[in-house]
């Protein structure tokens, strides 16, 4: 299941959280709201789990959507902070990191990047080809 679940749509699904509207979210995130809607959507339906309750007026955590996404978020927070304290780490040998982006760093073009600068650290290239076998 891991294989077929995009980082993306997981920070998508949390900003929807957080802003409590796919309008609100999408305007956030700079993406239509009827493709975000359509992604977070197919994300319930892989994970076999409603995220979320619709209303017309926007949307409101289920009980398992906040668990996971609580669960979720902490991954992220994890995967930012590593990533952080790469382009940390490549600063300090006086050679500049190209990790920068403008898109959110938990999007797979960011970590794509990341991959290839990753020469210096060979753990970190297993840890994110086990958590992402998509690299």
């Amino acid at each position: 299941m891991r294989r077929s679940i995009q980082l993306i749509t997981l920070h998508y699904a949390t900003v929807v959280a957080e802003e409590g509207s796919f309008l609100g979210a999408s305007r956030r995130l700079r993406v239509h709201h009827s493709a975000l809607s359509r992604r977070v959507k197919d994300l319930e339906l892989r994970l076999g789990v409603t995220l979320f309750h619709r209303y017309p007026s926007g949307v409101r955590v289920t009980a398992a959507g906040d668990r996971f996404l609580t669960k979720i978020r902490r991954i992220l927070k994890d995967l930012d902070d590593t990533l952080q304290g790469l382009e940390t780490a490549g600063h300090s040998d006086g050679q500049r990191s190209s990790i920068g982006s403008d898109r959110p760093p938990c999007d797979c073009g960011f970590l794509s990047a990341v991959v290839a600068s990753l020469g210096k650290d060979p753990n970190l290239l297993v840890f994110l080809r086990k958590h992402h076998p998509d690299f």
